[in-house]
């Protein structure tokens, strides 16, 4: 099971900030994301979107937000399982 947790790195270890389901001496793979730099991201991604959207109709906008909501355009699969 994947669990997404935030650390703080000190003296050379990565301490969790929260408790964590692990078995004493599990192995682990970790993927380290700095928090400056994916609020960073986080706000280049906003901007692209936003800037999307710049200069459409309300028509063009409801169509989109339309389509957002419609989950057969992007699963497909799991209509037909219904």
């Amino acid at each position: 099971m994947a669990q997404i947790i935030s650390a703080i790195y000190e003296n050379g270890v990565l301490k969790p900030l929260e408790a964590v389901n692990l078995k004493e001496h599990s192995k682990v793979y970790l993927t380290i994301e700095i928090e400056e730099e994916r609020k960073k991201k986080v706000e280049e991604i906003l901007s692209l979107i936003r800037k999307s959207r710049e200069g459409l109709s309300e028509e063009e906008l409801s169509i989109i937000e339309s389509a957002r909501l419609d989950k057969t355009l992007f699963f497909p699969e799991r209509m037909e399982l219904k």
